[in-house]
């Protein structure tokens, strides 16, 4: 195993030290992660890469959901069909509202 120095702002420092601890973790342990994901960004197609920074961001979580029939997922994607355009919309007027 390798070692790093890394130097970091102290602000970054104290928000990994808070979620560190959050999370009940050692900084090491929470930047090895970090950096992992970060690493792992840079490989694979866009949805890996998306799964990548929204896991280093803290926004992915794992939800454990029943198993489909092929029919049943089929059902779901068509009533969302269309609705990528809006949701779009939305968000980027909600993005200029800030």
């Amino acid at each position: 195993m390798k070692q790093l120095l890394l130097r970091v702002p102290d602000d970054v420092h104290r928000r990994l030290t808070m979620r560190a601890a959050r999370e009940g973790r050692s900084v090491n342990a929470l930047a090895t992660e970090l950096l992992d994901l970060g690493a792992e960004a840079d490989l694979g197609d866009r949805r890996t890469r998306l799964r990548a920074r929204a896991a280093s961001a803290g926004m992915l979580r794992s939800v454990a959901a029943p198993a489909l029939s092929q029919a049943e997922r089929s059902a779901i994607v068509e009533s969302t069909r269309g609705l990528g355009p809006m949701v779009d919309a939305l968000l980027a007027r909600e993005r200029d509202r800030l």
